[in-house]
């Protein structure tokens, strides 16, 4: 009697790609790109489903901002955005021989923190006083890059309703940062009509 073969056809890396593609267009609602193929497949190795616990949109939350964060790392430096244009390498011409390193100070510290973890900017400290323990995690990730929303921010933190609790701290730190703002404007106002003319 003769043996039967066992053939096992891997599939081929184009038929690879193209899963993954879909997946990230048809599941994820990301961009189709060779970063973010690779972002996505990065993130699908990753340990987006490791609490079993999690609902399946806070897993897929939780994947997206993954692949987010892996395609955000990809990206070259000098191809980022801000708020306010793109970042340049700090060897960017600027004429005459000048570079962006040669105007910059070396010791600039943005938002650094001081002793016991409280930062310089007391505006900041005291939005971050009026949160939860749980809603000051969402904020450190969100500022960290561990997410691109919200409620990525908060799944990255292993938030059992990501969304909700996403939303409800933009709404209070928002909140918050208005209310700082009102007391300001009403501080000014003050000492400009006590100011005599």
């Amino acid at each position: 009697m003769p043996r039967a073969r066992l053939s096992l056809q891997l599939p081929s890396q184009k038929e690879v790609s193209d899963a993954v593609d879909r997946f990230a267009a048809g599941v994820l609602m990301l961009p189709r790109s060779q970063r973010w193929r690779e972002a996505v497949s990065t993130a699908l190795l990753s340990t987006w489903l490791e609490p079993m616990s999690q609902t399946v949109d806070s897993a897929l939350g939780q994947l997206k901002a993954e692949a987010r964060t892996v395609h955000r790392q990809l990206v070259p430096v000098w191809r980022r955005r801000t708020r306010h244009g793109r970042v340049l390498s700090l060897d960017a011409d600027l004429s005459d021989g000048l570079s962006l390193h040669d105007l910059l100070a070396v010791d600039v510290d943005y938002l650094s923190y001081t002793v016991g973890g409280v930062f310089e900017d007391e505006r900041l400290n005291g939005i971050l006083r009026a949160l939860s323990e749980d809603e000051r995690q969402v904020v450190f990730a969100l500022a960290l890059g561990e997410g691109t929303t919200w409620a990525e921010a908060a799944a990255t933190v292993g938030a059992t309703d990501a969304k909700a609790l996403g939303d409800r701290v933009r709404r209070k730190t928002r909140r918050l940062a208005a209310e700082q703002a009102r007391r300001v404007s009403l501080r000014h106002e003050s000492a400009r009509t006590a100011a005599p003319h």
